[in-house]
């Protein structure tokens, strides 16, 4: 693939979402010197860190995120006016639905109409939401009328997609992956603990409901030890410790932040059950990936886990933290059993590997050029 790729990273925040992991290992894996990133100091570090090669042109230079309206304000309008040289069919690529990425490319759009917008969408987010989801809309309402191809992760989103107006030829399903290689070499931790907990800090990935949860566990099971591997904002961070402290459960939860992978997925071979409480995914990659370590996982019955992960996991109605309790102490109380990857069917294979992640993605880009 020959042609330059803008990729707009821009809206990256901290940590690592499900959309941020995709686009860095698609295109470490897709040769193409003539990739371009634009994003922040921060997404330009996450790149470099996880050995992603391109050329790299910023919008922000913070080595903290803070101010989350602010920032993304500063990096639209950056992007707005960032001297780039669009050739006509060249591709522009919104790494995530968010205003940062999809705004500039829209204005882009409009300047050279035969540059091609290639579009990812990982879910939709719910109207409780209120910010978050209004700003998706105007997003969604940019890429519904402009964008040439979109590249959603399930067939639960492509539908819904669908039945908003969105054009089905233009529509196509890419599922994310898990490197089994790289899983495979990590050894257990040496520090162990009943359960893990990884993702972004924020309140839809079910972190304040986890200390709920966890308060209940340890009435049964007093030592019990929950690792929480992930970042968030400041506030968040400061409302998740007192919830701790609240419950008196400081020698109970043990607070990580964020690891390097090597780090993370150790400390997660060496756990006896997988905890992920989230009120919303579009896809859930950090299930299989705990699969893939070897663990039991259980999650609140989120509709796309029914067509990505069926049987393979624990589910629990949406908030009831009692039963999801309850399930926990059950595998914590049982004889330790680890869930061998040849139990799922050989997904990991077939599906949810990176490199047909990349051979799926590489025929789409194929479809515009």
């Amino acid at each position: 693939m020959s042609k330059t790729i803008y990729a707009f990273m821009n809206a990256y925040t901290q940590g690592k979402s499900g959309g941020d992991i995709a686009f860095i290992e698609i295109f470490k894996r897709i040769k193409n010197r003539n990739l371009f990133v634009i994003t922040s100091y921060l997404g330009k570090k996450l790149c470099i860190d996880s050995k992603l090669k391109a050329n790299f042109i910023l919008t922000t230079k913070e080595r903290k995120f803070k101010n989350i309206f602010a920032i993304y304000i500063q990096r639209v309008l950056k992007a707005l006016f960032l001297r780039i040289k669009i050739c006509s069919r060249d591709i522009l690529y919104a790494t995530s639905d968010a205003l940062p990425d999809t705004f500039p490319i829209f204005i882009l759009k409009l300047r050279n109409k035969r540059v091609k917008w290639v579009q990812k969408i990982f879910h939709l987010i719910p109207a409780e939401r209120s910010i978050s989801h209004y700003s998706q809309a105007i997003s969604l309402f940019l890429i519904k009328r402009f964008a040439d191809l979109i590249i959603v992760d399930n067939n639960l989103l492509k539908e819904e997609l669908e039945r908003n107006g969105f054009q089905k030829n233009k529509l196509f399903i890419n599922h994310l992956g898990v490197d089994l290689h790289f899983l495979s070499k990590i050894k257990p931790a040496k520090e162990k603990y009943d359960a893990v907990f990884m993702a972004r800090l924020h309140p839809s990935k079910g972190i304040f409901d986890l200390v709920e949860i966890w308060e209940k566990v340890v009435t049964k099971l007093p030592h019990a030890k929950l690792a929480v591997i992930g970042k968030g904002d400041e506030s968040t961070l400061i409302k998740l410790k007192k919830k701790v402290r609240l419950a008196k459960l400081q020698n109970n939860i043990v607070l990580l932040g964020y690891l390097e992978d090597k780090k993370a997925f150790s400390i997660i071979k060496s756990g006896r059950l997988f905890i992920f409480p989230s009120q919303e995914e579009g896809f859930g990659l950090v299930l299989a990936e705990a699969l893939a370590c070897g663990i039991p996982v259980i999650a609140y019955d989120l509709p796309i886990y029914r067509d990505i992960f069926v049987k393979l996991i624990t589910v629990v109605p949406r908030f009831n933290i009692a039963l999801f309790a309850d399930k926990a102490n059950k595998i914590l109380e049982a004889e330790k059993e680890k869930v061998a990857i040849n139990d799922s069917g050989n997904i990991f294979g077939k599906e949810l590997s990176w490199n047909a992640c990349v051979k799926r993605e590489s025929l789409f880009l194929n479809k515009i050029i």
